[in-house]
């Protein structure tokens, strides 16, 4: 997949989940630590790119795909994006801990609708 591919964004998506849960390795001490709050930044930038990516997936591959959470991920990119100051550092370890990973192997599923 290219910039100029529709699709391009499941591989954002899929590139960007794959390093905010990388990044949450740290673990969950590295994470809330406020003395270095830099992994938690790193792992919700990367969630708010990939959630971002997802949202431009658009209807067709979400019609090929049910199991995708499209409400869920709208909900959580709306946390991410427009709740920037205000993001609740739990949620966004619940997210990156519980979610992402289940999310990942989902997108790595994912079937492409063929285009008109």
């Amino acid at each position: 997949m290219t910039a100029d591919d529709p699709y391009h964004p499941l591989s954002l998506a899929i590139e960007h989940l794959q390093q905010a849960i990388e990044y949450a390795r740290r673990g969950k001490k590295v994470f809330f630590d406020p003395e270095n709050p830099d992994t938690a930044r790193l792992v919700e930038s990367e969630l708010r790119k990939a959630y971002e990516a997802m949202n431009r997936l658009g209807q067709p591959l979400f019609r090929a795909n049910p199991t995708l959470p499209a409400d869920e991920i709208g909900r959580v990119r709306q946390l991410l994006t427009r709740d920037y100051g205000d993001v609740i550092l739990e949620e966004v370890w619940r997210t990156v801990s519980d979610r992402a990973p289940k999310l990942l192997r989902l997108l790595t599923k994912v079937k492409v609708p063929k285009r008109d």
